[in-house]
């Protein structure tokens, strides 16, 4: 949704995550990824 131009308090209302992770996310991703892999989602 980030690449798609989309708000981050709409990405926030739609996924369900506070703004403060989209946020996070949208500072940086790659950190993000590593975040899922490690968690194995």
């Amino acid at each position: 949704m980030l690449g798609q131009g989309a708000g981050v308090s709409a990405i926030a209302k739609a996924t369900g995550i506070s703004r403060q992770a989209v946020y996070r996310i949208k500072g940086d991703p790659a950190e993000a990824e590593a975040a899922l892999l490690k968690w194995g989602l």
